[in-house]
């Protein structure tokens, strides 16, 4: 068979066995991860005792696994940026810059720390020198949050735990594999040595040069975005074209094409929200995580099968250090976690992290795909001496596997006994209210039901009163909290109402709310949640009124009509301010009913009516900055009411078109037409009238 036959059946099989594992994992409650490393090192070990007593075109097959026709690198540039760049896009920006200093201390110090200390060990253990052994110290530093991440869920661990492992595993890699960069250029005797001062400068220069480039690629996708007119299709394809170009463009520029794809990730998922529909960012995760799941499972099987081959010729000697390997990371992490991670809170850079946190990031700290390609690039590099790249590769390897089988598969029992996974006293409350009318809803629809398919009322009865029972235990079970104080419930209620105000505000974008006020009502949501996790109600509102406050464009660009006679930059002030108290009060009048229907169940109606004055008070503020803007620009601002109203005519006129169409009601010419149509009424719709002339006609489009 040619190379290319090998290849795809390698490729379907492995996706095969793939499936069957992760459903295995989901079953079993094992970590995907573990899953995968024990049945690539069972296919490497059979692969190497079936050697020669299989078909020829079985062998040539598993040779292809064994010895994929790839370099070591190549499964960086193919594996590494799909990885990465699904990871950044679940990222919330505003979350994890709370958190800022924890995360780079995890992710930069953190892995100096390792190799520093991993180095030094291994240097006074084993016969290899300073350099070899820094070098493996660099290649074990980086952490793969995959495994973690999946118990955490699976336990219910506190989210602020998620965000700095996931933090900390999106900026790692980039650390180590500069580390790695400069330590083999070292070690290989070629050309000059750098220096350290010259390796902290390298460093310093790849992350901040990825950071720029990233940051500035993400934004460019997010506006090339706007131009896709909500085609999902068009707009998965778009997003899947960059972090390919971009990693091997940052690594041309010489820097961190790790970083770069991070930095665009997150950059494209603090502003695609707003500029792709709920629909089609749904679609557009999905489309991620799929691809993702497939990546990290493919690399690390793809790598565990190599593995029997890397641990061949292991020694007692080489046990020995391999346990020295292990005590020392660890080590290194409980060092960084507990001596350097408390002086963030003294120097107030950021909120403490319990000791029980440390204690569970400290153990999570597993290692995965990144440090299995990495072992893999320092094994067959040949400018390496042969010693030393046994040496890094091996333990390296083996290293992977304590971490999966000891670490991974009793993370779950050692956050059971920090307790980590229980909920707060608040969160007992919700829950217990959420299953009670989780209780009388499900009674109400199998009414429903049974009338619908016309079942007996004897037989619903019995259904029914089986339910409440089983529903009623489990309610029972739940230990009745302590009623808790006013202010803390209803700073739990803020919390949960300005993250779903967050939510909202992604809904009018489009095209209907200019983009850079959906980011700015975003963000100021995301200052409301802050508030009130911090300070209540007084933090709550405090935050909700910073967006009340005229903006110093406004108050430019109304000193230049008034003084200068120039109406452009107060033009585009008044068009911004409008369109934000409209969406401001549209998304109010929504969180009213979202407390009526949803928080007042739960939360009960004293607690309701007090979330509803809130809201009336700030519905008040936006109706007084609007009738101040009607008396002031009373003929601008019915322009830019007639202008809104056009724009949510035109986009529903075209909603309706697209369902048509989809029924196959229309022929597509006639579709096309319209739509045409359509958009050119919105293109002209779009364009902000003047301070002057509001309700003159718009200049028509040139066909």
């Amino acid at each position: 068979m040619s190379i290319e036959t090998d290849i795809l059946l390698a490729f379907g099989g492995l996706l095969a066995l793939i499936a069957l594992l992760q459903s295995l994992s989901a079953h079993l409650t094992i970590p995907e991860s573990s899953m995968l490393s024990a049945a690539g090192v069972t296919c490497g070990l059979l692969f190497a005792l079936l050697s020669g007593h299989v078909p020829l075109g079985a062998e040539s097959v598993i040779q292809t696994l064994l010895n994929p026709p790839l370099p070591a690198e190549a499964y960086l540039s193919i594996f590494l940026p799909p990885l990465l760049f699904q990871a950044a896009l679940t990222i919330d920006q505003h979350d994890m810059q709370r958190d800022w200093a924890p995360i780079l201390l995890l992710a930069v110090v953190a892995v100096v720390v390792a190799t520093v200390m991993i180095g030094v060990a291994l240097a006074l253990t084993s016969p290899y020198g300073i350099v070899a052994c820094l070098l493996l110290g660099a290649v074990v530093a980086t952490t793969d949050p995959a495994a973690v991440i999946a118990v955490f869920r699976q336990v219910g661990a506190p989210a602020r735990l998620t965000r700095l492992v996931e933090g900390e595993s999106l900026l790692n890699d980039a650390a180590a594999i500069a580390i790695v960069t400069v330590l083999a250029g070292m070690l290989s005797g070629g050309g000059a040595h750098p220096s350290l001062l010259e390796g902290v400068g390298r460093l310093a220069w790849t992350l901040i040069g990825g950071l720029v480039i990233g940051g500035l690629a993400g934004r460019l996708l997010s506006v090339l975005l706007t131009m896709l007119r909500g085609l999902s299709l068009a707009e998965g394809a778009l997003t899947l074209a960059l972090p390919y170009p971009l990693y091997l463009g940052a690594n041309a520029l010489d820097v961190s094409g790790v970083v770069a794809v991070v930095a665009a990730g997150v950059a494209l998922a603090s502003r695609g929200r707003t500029r792709l529909t709920p629909r089609n960012w749904r679609h557009l995760q999905l489309i991620w995580e799929q691809v993702a799941a497939l990546a990290g499972a493919l690399v690390f099987m793809l790598a565990m099968i190599r593995a029997p081959t890397m641990l061949a010729g292991i020694s007692w000697r080489d046990a020995g250090l391999l346990v020295v390997l292990a005590l020392t990371a660890l080590a290194a992490r409980f060092a960084v976690l507990f001596l350097l991670l408390p002086l963030l809170s003294w120097l107030r850079l950021s909120a403490p992290v319990s000791a029980a946190y440390k204690t569970v990031i400290a153990w999570g700290g597993l290692r995965g795909a990144v440090t299995l390609v990495l072992a893999l690039s320092i094994e067959q590099s040949p400018e390496l001496p042969e010693a030393a790249r046994h040496f890094v590769a091996m333990l390296a390897t083996g290293f992977v596997l304590f971490t999966l089988f000891i670490n991974g598969t009793t993370l779950r029992t050692v956050i059971r006994q920090l307790h980590l996974d229980r909920l707060s006293p608040q969160e007992q409350v919700i829950q217990r209210q959420i299953l009670i009318l989780s209780m009388a809803d499900a009674d109400t629809s199998l009414a429903s039901i049974a009338q619908s398919l016309n079942i007996s009322s004897l037989v619903t009865e019995s259904v029914g009163q089986e339910f409440r029972q089983r529903m009623g235990q489990i309610v029972e079970d739940l230990r009745q909290p302590a009623p808790l104080p006013d202010p803390v419930m209803l700073g739990v209620a803020l919390v949960t109402l300005a993250g779903r105000e967050r939510d909202l505000i992604s809904e009018y974008g489009n095209g209907l709310i200019g983009t850079g006020n959906l980011d700015l009502l975003r963000h100021n949501a995301s200052m409301m949640i802050d508030g009130a996790r911090d300070q209540g109600r007084v933090g709550y509102m405090r935050a909700a009124r910073r967006i009340m406050d005229n903006q110093l464009s406004y108050r430019a660009g109304l000193w230049l009509h008034t003084h200068l006679n120039h109406d452009w930059l107060l033009t585009h002030s008044l068009v911004d301010r409008f369109e934000l108290l409209v969406c401001r009060r549209a998304v109010i009048a929504r969180l009213v009913r979202y407390v009526d229907e949803v928080l007042k169940p739960i939360m009960g109606e004293r607690m309701g009516a007090i979330m509803i004055r809130i809201l009336e008070q700030r519905s008040g503020r936006v109706h007084e900055a609007l009738t101040e803007l009607r008396s002031r620009f009373g003929a601008y601002t019915a322009a830019l009411e007639r202008r809104l109203l056009t724009l949510y005519v035109l986009r529903r006129e075209l909603r309706e078109l697209d369902a048509i169409f989809e029924e196959q009601a229309m022929s597509r010419e006639v579709y096309q037409r319209l739509r045409a149509g359509i958009e050119l009424s919105w293109r002209e719709a779009l364009r902000r009238p003047s301070l002057r002339h509001p309700f003159a006609e718009p200049p028509a489009t040139p066909e």
